[in-house]
């Protein structure tokens, strides 16, 4: 055991020193985003983000998946725009009093989220609305409210 300890000793410095020097060059090639803030202040925001204009392209009501069917049916939702949008507070809605309010969520360009209509976990890319009938059925139409009401997207289901 006595001859093996020094070259344990030498394992554990090398093994130290090289993860010392790869943490050093991550650091210097992946700064941390607030290096650029000033003064050391985090900045915060209050979900108050800009809407964009009516004219441009946000977030698309894309189809009505098994409109009737409670357990099964969802509505797909895509951003079909070039910026990221806060979702939050923007309003799902059949046209009548059923209203879903949206959680804080920001859609990617190019991306989608679905809303089942049932009870769930919501997640990244799923909604659950948990409406105790089916929300949607044949000939209905969807509606897609901004946080400020303005219609955004409008979808009739065949």
């Amino acid at each position: 055991m006595k001859k093996i300890f020094p070259y344990l000793l030498i394992n554990v410095a090398v093994s130290a020193a090289t993860m010392l020097v790869v943490i050093l060059i991550w650091n210097a090639l992946h700064p941390s985003p607030l290096a650029a803030v000033s003064g050391g202040e985090i900045p915060i925001t209050t979900g108050s983000t800009q809407l964009p204009p009516l004219t441009e392209k946000t977030v698309e009501i894309q189809s009505v998946f098994l409109p009737g069917e409670i357990n099964y049916e969802k509505i797909s939702l895509k951003n079909i725009g070039d910026q990221p949008i806060d979702m939050t507070d923007w309003i799902l809605s059949n046209g009548s009093n059923d209203k879903f309010i949206f959680p804080a969520l920001t859609i990617f360009p190019k991306g989608a989220v679905d809303v089942y209509s049932v009870a769930g976990v919501n997640t990244a890319v799923e909604l659950f609305w948990n409406a105790p009938e089916a929300v949607w059925k044949s000939g209905g139409k969807a509606i897609l409210l901004d946080s400020k009401g303005q219609e955004r997207s409008r979808y009739l289901i065949p």
